[in-house]
């Protein structure tokens, strides 16, 4: 189960290098952005989860569903029936084995995790502190 859980989880957060989440605006001939911030500050919590989990090598489920239950509860519009994909595939995984290779589940975890790296700007935070 820790392998099927490991890999759903992996997948949010693959490619994410997170330090925190912030907002941009500015005046004039330049884009105003708004991150959503719980959102954000939710990935960023799991995104930490993730690390501390690997660096101990001991999964916790019950740490990353609240977690995910905050991702879910906080996501924009563009990915909310994504994160609740997520959400209820994690949750349902242990009893539904099938779900490990659901192409539905890692569509949705692909667009929550390319969201986040998008709109949280994970890719612009420091890098040198991840160790990358």
């Amino acid at each position: 189960m820790a392998t099927v859980v490991a890999r759903l989880l992996v997948l949010l957060v693959a490619s994410a290098c997170v330090a925190g989440c912030g907002g941009a605006a500015s005046t004039g001939s330049t884009t105003t952005t708004t991150f959503p911030k719980r959102f954000c500050a939710a990935a960023t919590s799991y995104e930490n989860e993730l690390n501390r989990e690997a660096s101990r090598d001991k999964r916790d489920l019950a740490k990353q569903l609240t977690i995910v239950t905050e991702i879910a509860s906080t996501a924009p519009p563009q990915v909310r029936a994504d994160a609740q994909t997520f959400l209820h595939a994690l949750r349902d995984v242990g009893h539904d084995p099938k779900l490990r290779n659901n192409p539905s589940v890692e569509t949705a975890v692909n667009n929550v995790n390319r969201y986040a790296s998008d709109k949280c700007g994970f890719f612009t935070q420091q890098g040198p502190s991840t160790g990358f």
